[in-house]
């Protein structure tokens, strides 16, 4: 593990648990190991959403493949999320404690519209190189070999700061392309706008966002020190 010189460029993952994870900050790689956004992770020092780290960790051997599946922030093997635990408590003497409470959720469910979400053309395997993607493509909003937990998490963790869950009930990852609106220009807030645009993508594609209350898993920071040497 060494400081990192660049923004955050995503994980590697490989079937034999070999973990890649390149200029990430501390809190980036808590999120990726607890499985939670950043919403949901308080507590510790400023410098552990800053300073920037590489990670190279090898699972040990293990007679079943793990599941290479992932997106920005999220591992599906829970193997691989124990090993990311275990070695930032080794190296960052990390310290932490959970803590549930009762607050605002979405759910994520179909609008009773037509659903168009087309089967991904990649398989949904633990073996695939499947890397889950939503984002915009220029003018265009794109779901590429994605699952609706994976959406879910997407949309509760970069826009709404809030856990969203997925009650759709539809299985597999799914393709999808939608050319958006423009933006409009008198938008103080372009952040705002993009959005807007992604509600407007989620109601085409035959789903809706409502808004619940549920439990809400946080996890607190105690205590975290710069790492060690390798």
């Amino acid at each position: 593990m060494s400081p990192g010189a660049t923004h955050r460029t995503g994980a590697e993952i490989y079937p034999s648990g070999r973990v890649v994870i390149p200029t990430s900050s501390l809190k980036s790689l808590i999120a990726t190991a607890f499985d939670l956004p950043f919403s949901q992770i308080s507590g510790a020092e400023e410098w552990i959403g800053k300073e920037q780290f590489d990670v190279l960790a090898k699972a040990p051997e293990d007679s079943k493949p793990y599941d290479v599946r992932h997106t920005w922030f999220r591992l599906e093997d829970p193997r691989l999320r124990q090993m990311l635990q275990s070695l930032l408590m080794d190296r960052f003497q990390l310290k932490v404690h959970r803590e549930t409470k009762t607050g605002r959720v979405y759910l994520l469910i179909k609008s009773g519209k037509t659903i168009p979400l087309k089967p991904s053309a990649v398989p949904l395997a633990p073996a695939s190189e499947g890397f889950g993607s939503i984002g915009e493509a220029g003018d265009t909003w794109v779901l590429a070999n994605t699952t609706m937990r994976e959406l879910a998490n997407f949309v509760g963790d970069f826009y709404l700061n809030c856990p969203v869950l997925d009650q759709t009930s539809l299985p597999g990852a799914y393709d999808y392309r939608w050319k958006m609106l423009l933006t409009n220009p008198d938008q103080p807030d372009p952040q705002l706008g993009r959005r807007e645009e992604l509600m407007q993508f989620i109601r085409v594609m035959g789903l809706k966002l409502i808004p619940s209350t549920g439990s809400i898993e946080t996890l607190v920071i105690d205590h975290a020190e710069q790492p060690s040497e390798n």
